[in-house]
Order: structure tokens, then C-alpha cells, then sequence
């Protein structure tokens, strides 16, 4: 939890809170029970292939790496044209796991990263990667807010550490639950925190 809470640059409560949510979505307790449910009833977390557990963590690191790449494109798309607030939704639903290739994207993500916590490799292509997407996201803020279009009393680092942490309870859940209402309800809850960056918010 602390490693993630680093990555994230969250409160270790936060995070803690946010698992406890996901837990309680999925009927678990703890993450050992579930990686086990990812590695016993895939199919409930969403996953229609088969376990990443059965692959080498070489494949894996590479599975890792491509979703990133992809990842990193759909992000880009998002801001293409003049600045404008709803670049920033885009960017944010692009990481959440919408639709069953970003779901199993995810599920890679969260087995990488358990498995390079396990072999004490913090440096590795699941830190790499999360540091790429706060990068991306950080420049991007900073350009929205000098357009004038977000709230600029507010550092970009911590607005992407607070959507961060909304992004990534909402991927959890959705990763458990991808039913469209479960979506549109994730959404919704991502969509009002977006909208109340905007300038005019404060008028």
C-alpha cells in the first residue's frame, strides 16, 4: 500500500480507503484473497482471457509494456485540437478500463506490479509506467490552466494526485463490476470532479 500511495503521491489513508471500497465491491478482505479471485474466477473481475498468472513474467513486462504505448496514444488523441476542459475527461476515461482489452490491461498492471513488489523490484516497468502517465497528465494541466481553462490556485501535481486517486478506484471497481450502470455511475462521479476545475466554477 505504501509503494502505491508513493506512486500515486497519495496518503497512505487514501489509498487504504479506496481498497477497502473495492474489497468490500468484490466480497474480499484483503489482497491476497483478491489476487486469488483473479487467479480463481477471472470471468467476475471482467477478464474474458485466460489468468496473466499462467504466462512468464517476461511476456508479461511486455504485455505491460504495449498497453502502456497504447495507453499513452489514447491520452494524446484526447488533447488533440484548440485546449478545452473536456480534453481532460478524455484523457482520464482513456486510463479507466472501459471496455475488455483495457480491463485485461489492467488486470496485467495490477499482477506486474504484485509480482515485481514480491521479487523487490520498486524501480521496475510498473513504476516506469505510472510516472510516464502523471508526466504526461502534469504538462498537460499546466497548459490547460495557462489556456485559462482550469482553476490555477491549484498545483497541477495535486489535482492529478486527486484524480489519480479517483481514477484508480474507479478502475478497481470497474474491473469487478463493468456493467454499464456500474460505468456510467464511475463516470459521473469523474465528470462532476472535472467540471469543478473549470474557471468559470468560481464565478
Amino acid at each position: 500500500m505504501a509503494t502505491i500511495a508513493e506512486d500515486f503521491g497519495l496518503s497512505p489513508r487514501t489509498v487504504s480507503n479506496h481498497l477497502k471500497s473495492s474489497f468490500w465491491k468484490l466480497g474480499v478482505h484483503s489482497q491476497a484473497e483478491l489476487i486469488e479471485l483473479t487467479r480463481s474466477d477471472p470471468e467476475r473481475l471482467g477478464v474474458e482471457k485466460s489468468p496473466s498468472t499462467q504466462i512468464g513474467m517476461g511476456e508479461l513486462r511486455e504485455r505491460f509494456r504495449l498497453a502502456r504505448e497504447k495507453l499513452i496514444q489514447r491520452v494524446e488523441a484526447a488533447y488533440e485540437g484548440p485546449p478545452a476542459l473536456s480534453q481532460l475527461r478524455g484523457a482520464v476515461r482513456a486510463a479507466l478500463p472501459l471496455d475488455p482489452e483495457r480491463r485485461q490491461d489492467w488486470r496485467d498492471w495490477l499482477e506486474l506490479r504484485t509480482r515485481s513488489d514480491a521479487e523487490g523490484d520498486l524501480v521496475g516497468d510498473p513504476q516506469q509506467g505510472v510516472e510516464a502517465w502523471r508526466k504526461m497528465n502534469v504538462d498537460r494541466l499546466g497548459q490547460l490552466q495557462e489556456a485559462g481553462l482550469v482553476r490555477d490556485d491549484l498545483e497541477p501535481e495535486d489535482l492529478l494526485a486527486t484524480i489519480g486517486a479517483l481514477t484508480v478506484g474507479a478502475g478497481a471497481r470497474l474491473v469487478g463490476n463493468a456493467s454499464e450502470g456500474s460505468a456510467d455511475k464511475e463516470l459521473r462521479m469523474i465528470d462532476a470532479f472535472v467540471d469543478s476545475l473549470d474557471t468559470s466554477a468560481r464565478n
